[in-house]
């Protein structure tokens, strides 16, 4: 990972020498990312939180994605179709994560404890806080390295407050505290919210890395929809008039 962050910032050849012959990189190299050619790779949406793909090998680069839109066999060699089966399967996945975060739900409900524990137990609960923390930290980096100090100053104490938060979990016996806060689920990413909570809390969920990554997923899977219905449309067309003409 560390090796293909050099890479994007300083190009493959940085360990040239200045007599050393430079590799040229064609868009259609088995080393570029195809899925990057199509828009962006997917394996960039989730860093960092439970969603993670872990990184990608391939090169992502500004430059050989505008070769391939200028190339005679752009949208010709299947890159488009297996973006959108990735994406699609990335949906479906979380489609089943929120579905059995409802059937919880409606068990815990059955159950007569309103409560919203649905997670199973504490470590579920830590782990949410964690991955919130993260990103938060994260976004801290952000905006203190584009000398945003205040407001990473801001994302920084509410991120104290939910280190104290699970602090306080991680001590506490869960089953002996009958205070736990009504649950749903996000119906974009899956993740576990309270009802009515705070709306800081309820920005940064929106604005969180892995909310963001599966909207942004949908959003370009119906984009690509409505594109393919589009072209349908037209070839259904052309082909209806070539019928007439004959």
């Amino acid at each position: 990972a560390a090796a293909a962050l050099l890479d994007e910032l300083m190009g493959r050849d940085r360990n040239l020498q200045p007599s050393d012959q430079r590799t040229e990189t064609r868009w259609d190299d088995k080393d570029v990312c195809k899925y990057y050619l199509c828009g962006f790779c997917p394996h960039e949406l989730f860093v960092n939180t439970r969603a993670d793909l872990g990184p990608c090998d391939k090169i992502h680069d500004d430059a050989l994605r505008k070769e391939y839109e200028k190339s005679t066999r752009y949208q010709k060699l299947n890159y488009e179709e297996e973006f959108f089966r990735f994406l699609t399967t990335l949906i479906n996945d979380v489609e089943k994560r929120i579905r059995r975060g409802h059937q919880r739900l409606a068990l815990n409900n059955q159950q007569g404890s309103l409560n919203g524990n649905v997670f199973g137990g504490k470590e579920d609960k830590i782990e949410m806080l964690t991955e919130k923390i993260n990103e938060l930290v994260e976004k801290a980096e952000q905006l203190g390295c584009d000398g945003n100090v205040e407001d990473a100053q801001g994302v920084m104490k509410l991120c104290d407050q939910l280190k104290e938060e699970r602090r306080q979990l991680e001590e506490s016996d869960e089953a002996n505290n009958p205070q736990m806060k009504q649950m749903e689920v996000c119906e974009v990413c899956g993740a576990f919210l309270i009802v009515g909570d705070m709306k800081q809390r309820i920005d940064e969920h929106l604005l969180g890395k892995q909310h963001m990554g599966y909207a942004r997923a949908r959003a370009t899977v119906e984009k690509m929809k409505e594109q393919m219905k589009k072209d349908v449309d037209e070839r259904e067309a052309r082909e209806a008039r070539l019928l007439k003409e004959r």
